[in-house]
């Protein structure tokens, strides 16, 4: 899981890295990973009412409609 910088940039940062078993469900890891790090950014007051949203990208390899 990465973090997109601000503006007109390639760069991203590494926010989390967790490796799959055979048994996990690589959507349920997926959602608490995206759960744990807005989380992180409401408790550390980097999100607020009235703020833009936080938006989540993800490429085709994701299961959308399980996410949301």
């Amino acid at each position: 899981m990465a973090v997109l910088e601000p503006g007109a940039t390639p760069w991203t940062g590494i926010l989390d890295v967790v490796r799959l078993g055979p048994a996990d469900d690589a959507t349920a890891v997926t959602a608490a990973q995206l759960r744990g790090v807005v989380e992180r950014l409401l408790a550390a007051g980097q999100w607020k009412p009235g703020d833009a949203d936080i938006m989540i990208v993800a490429d085709a390899g994701y299961d959308a409609i399980r996410l949301a």
